[in-house]
């Protein structure tokens, strides 16, 4: 029996230590930021929820092209693609709100890591051009 193919957590695991980098040179800047700065646990909190936003959100966006591509036709996909689109970020607006309102998480270190997905797949394909270009000559 063959195992189906997951691919929206083979993506997650490849980007894996690409976010792990990138987080901890960002909690390191939060770190300094916390102990010499003076500011309140606010910034930590703020950075471990944008995270949990910005990969949820990823991970959802996976799932719903998963979900498309099973479709039976273009129209079908299309539309539940904007409709997932829009629950997406319907979603962030509120786990951002929730931020904004809360007075224990920053928002501003909460909103840095939702660009940590894109940011680790452009680099990551960077990475993977310049290697296979060295492979070549």
């Amino acid at each position: 029996m063959s195992k189906k193919t997951n691919v929206i957590n083979d993506e997650l695991r490849s980007m894996l230590p690409w976010l792990l980098t990138l987080n901890g040179v960002y909690f390191a800047l939060l770190l300094v930021l916390f102990f010499a700065g003076g500011f309140d646990y606010s910034l930590l909190l703020g950075g471990i929820w944008g995270n949990l936003v910005g990969v949820g959100n990823f991970w959802l966006l996976g799932k719903s092209a998963e979900s498309a591509v099973r479709r039976r036709d273009a129209k079908s996909a299309r539309t539940y693609m904007n409709t997932m689109y829009c629950i997406r970020y319907l979603g962030i607006f509120l786990a951002m709100t929730a931020a904004a309102i809360l007075s224990f998480i920053s928002v501003i270190t909460a909103a840095v890591p939702l660009f940590f997905p894109r940011i680790v797949i452009t680099l990551k394909a960077l990475w993977e051009t310049r290697s296979s270009r060295k492979d070549c000559g």
